[in-house]
């Protein structure tokens, strides 16, 4: 026979268990804390993602730790700065708790586009000391512009003629400062502007045809760098008129251009920190702890030999 203190000591036993199961299993007694999930939505200046390689992984990664959800928007027409306020109309009506954006028409716009946000907004690759109410991601393209000119002024000789390819001349940011610097060194440089789908095309083959023989050529932008260095990669007979081609930026096909010798060097960033920092920011932005802070990465000048060396390695292919 059981006695009843057994018989109560065996209920006792199977209430704790029953308890025991609920709470592991169920959130009848302590609820799970709910995660909240930031809709943060990108909006760069381009019509596709190729510049954007590095910079998405870094975005990707803060995404998870900061349990955010990103959407990454490109324009239908490059630099287009109407479409890129009605983008950012769009997504704040679709829910996007904060935007970042990398401005479409240079400095001009930086006023628009912040006055346009009725959400947290983040500006990445705005120019560095603009002093702008919002957190900032960028990198000091001024003093890029002036490494770039000190590494052509050591490869050549002053007086050789220079060919900037861009898409606009800024005042004072990435242009402005290797224009000043390569005159200062008896340079003087000609800009050439983006006016059509064969502009740089035919600006080389003018260059040919008039007897130009190894001229400097410079992408202002990485967009222009990749159309120059494929377009002396796939006609011979222009490479005879450009003894060397640099620019800035590190997506995949510059530094494939790079590794082939296509390219002789490149001005870079840490363009993973920079997804990184953004998305982190923005969503410190949405829970009102950020403050409207710039973070200026550093910048640095490479030769194909610096491809493969531990300092930038990790850098220019980071690990997801």
């Amino acid at each position: 026979m059981i006695s009843k203190k057994e018989k109560l000591i065996w209920m006792l036993f199977g209430v704790v268990l029953v308890f025991l199961f609920l709470l592991s299993s169920t959130d009848l007694i302590i609820k799970e804390e709910e995660r909240r999930i930031y809709p943060i939505s990108v909006i760069v200046e381009d019509t596709s993602d190729a510049s954007y390689v590095n910079f998405r992984k870094g975005m990707d990664r803060a995404a998870i730790e900061k349990n955010a959800d990103v959407s990454f928007i490109t324009l239908y027409e490059e630099e287009n700065i109407s479409q890129q306020l009605a983008l950012m109309t769009r997504e704040e009506q679709d829910g996007a708790a904060a935007l970042v954006v990398v401005p479409a028409g240079g400095s001009g716009s930086y006023e628009r586009i912040v006055a346009s946000a009725s959400v947290p907004l983040v500006m990445v690759w705005a120019q560095a000391g603009a002093s702008l109410p919002v957190p900032v991601v960028t990198t000091d393209f001024a003093r890029m512009g002036s490494m770039l000119a000190a590494s052509i002024s050591v490869d050549w000789a002053a007086g050789v003629p220079v060919y900037l390819f861009g898409r606009e001349q800024d005042t004072e940011g990435f242009y402005a400062a290797l224009s000043r610097a390569l005159e200062e060194k008896g340079f003087y440089p000609r800009f050439i502007a983006k006016e059509g789908g064969d502009t740089y095309r035919r600006t080389l083959k003018g260059m040919a045809e008039s007897g130009v023989k190894r001229a400097v050529a410079v992408g202002m932008d990485p967009e222009s760098l990749e159309e120059l260095a494929a377009i002396l990669e796939s006609d011979e007979g222009l490479r005879d008129c450009v003894g060397a081609l640099y620019g800035r930026g590190s997506s995949i096909s510059i530094l494939n251009g790079l590794d082939r010798g296509i390219i002789r060097g490149v001005c870079v960033t840490d363009e993973f920190s920079a997804g990184y920092i953004s998305i982190w920011q923005a969503v410190e932005a949405v829970d009102g702890s950020s403050a409207n802070q710039e973070a200026v990465l550093e910048s640095y000048y490479i030769e194909k030999e610096d491809l493969r060396t531990s300092r930038y390695e990790k850098m220019l292919y980071p690990i997801e």
